[in-house]
């Protein structure tokens, strides 16, 4: 049963708290990373059709079914984008679990947030034409968080995210979480408090080792590298035919020469 709603967008700690939270309740948490980076058997590749295909989708909700995406795999709770997003109705489909709303202050958050989308959009830019997954994933992410969240359009040619409606986008959505979710089931969790406050709002004992410290920036090095080999091998794929053409009219000119 799900247990935990994260309601703070990304670049807040919520890997941080994922991890936290697998620690807390040893289950899996879900995060961005388990779309763009599955690992467990309780995550698939196929998470990012499911969400892509929701989203094309104007007969039905923009997010796969909660219940097959996450009770049914045993989440115990989920975090980060696209799932703060769909906060509410998180906080509704499960009237128990509880929120946790992790902020950092505006100017931090904007350059960290800005810093991590400009290197994707680069990405998607540079190796796109030989990823299709990374297509996919870019066009998704702005069709429900880029475009509708900061009016960000053109990042996949290029533009910018700009500071003043993305910091006008974070400061009301956190302004919208503390107003429609009660006190005693929201916890504001500053970047860096540890465990106390999170494990009291919880009722659970602090664990014997630190509170963990990730950075999302090494999950998406390792999505960029594999971006990388995948365009490497379908360029490979691609030309391997033309190479063996060329090779077999070497090697047929050669004998006619000897």
């Amino acid at each position: 049963m799900v247990k935990v709603i994260g309601a703070g967008y990304g670049r807040t700690g919520t890997l941080s708290l994922k991890t936290a939270l697998e620690i807390l309740y040893n289950k899996p948490i879900y995060h961005m990373e388990s779309i763009l980076l599955p690992r467990r058997p309780t995550s698939s590749a196929a998470d990012l059709d499911a969400w892509d295909a929701a989203s094309k989708d104007p007969t039905r909700p923009d997010h796969p079914d909660w219940q097959t995406l996450l009770v049914d795999r045993d989440y115990a709770g989920a975090v980060d984008f696209p799932i703060c997003i769909y906060y509410a109705e998180l906080a509704a489909a499960f009237p128990d679990a509880k929120v946790v709303l992790t902020v950092r202050p505006s100017a931090a958050w904007f350059r960290s947030w800005s810093g991590l989308i400009g290197r994707l959009y680069g990405e998607i830019r540079r190796w796109g034409w030989a990823a299709p997954r990374l297509r996919k994933a870019g066009e998704w992410q702005t069709r429900i968080m880029f475009g509708p969240l900061f009016g960000a359009w053109d990042l996949a040619s290029g533009g910018a995210l700009q500071e003043a409606p993305c910091v006008a986008a974070y400061e009301a959505h956190n302004a919208a979480v503390i107003k429609s979710i009660p006190a005693e089931r929201l916890l504001v969790y500053e970047l860096g408090s540890g465990w106390e406050p999170l494990c009291a709002f919880l009722g659970l004992p602090v664990p014997d080792v630190p509170y963990p410290q990730v950075n999302a920036a090494g999950g998406m090095a390792i999505f960029f590298g594999r971006i990388r080999n995948a365009a490497v091998a379908h360029h490979a794929r691609q030309v391997a035919p033309w190479v063996a053409v060329a090779a077999a009219g070497v090697a047929v000119a050669f004998r006619r020469s000897g």
